[in-house]
């Protein structure tokens, strides 16, 4: 059934809810999505695709006034925390056999490199730190056609990654984040 699909791009709402250091941010964040495209590299068996994601998250919370102490005085305010999240993977899927031309479940993982930039906003002063790290994402997922001669299509999917990216300031020995994705697919047959 999967013999008419060479490639496919897809687009994703991508929702995060960190896992790491959630004393500073832990809340879940809807401000990401995920670009994507997939091709399937050996026509017999159609059921291994390679490709390439590009994805961002923006996570942040609000802490109320508090007052930090330092050697020459004192800063008393309220302020935004946020961690600006982009990764670039390259990755691989299975996608496992069903009877149906139209439902492709599937598992995968990416390998590859994300960039944290973590920033604090108090009043008009900021304070930012950036770092690069290797990020290994294991994703499942469902790809489903709008119907079975459709290109058009949808996909449910939830990753975790897990990075090396590392800030003494900001506490984080590593960032992970459980993730959920749905969005559009367009898949292009022979």
């Amino acid at each position: 059934t999967q013999a008419q699909v060479n490639n496919y791009f897809y687009l994703d709402w991508n929702i995060n809810v960190p896992t790491s250091n959630t004393e500073w941010i832990g809340s879940t964040s809807t401000a990401g999505g995920k670009v994507g495209y997939r091709f399937f590299p050996f026509n017999q068996t159609e059921r291994i695709s390679l490709g390439v994601d590009f994805s961002w998250t923006t996570l942040y919370e609000y802490a109320p006034e508090e007052t930090f102490y330092y050697p020459d005085g004192a800063l008393t305010t309220d302020y935004f925390k946020y961690l600006f999240n982009n990764s670039l993977v390259l990755s691989g899927q299975y996608y496992f056999p069903l009877a149906s031309e139209r439902i492709f479940p599937y598992a995968g993982i990416g390998l590859g490199a994300n960039w944290n930039r973590y920033r604090l906003y108090y009043n008009i002063y900021t304070e930012e730190e950036t770092d690069v790290g290797f990020l290994a994402r294991p994703e499942v997922g469902v790809l489903a056609r709008f119907g079975s001669r459709r290109s058009l299509g949808a996909k449910v999917a939830m990753h975790f990654d897990y990075s090396t990216n590392q800030s003494e300031n900001y506490q984080y020995s590593a960032f992970s984040a459980l993730g959920f994705q749905v969005g559009i697919l367009l898949m292009n047959r022979y």
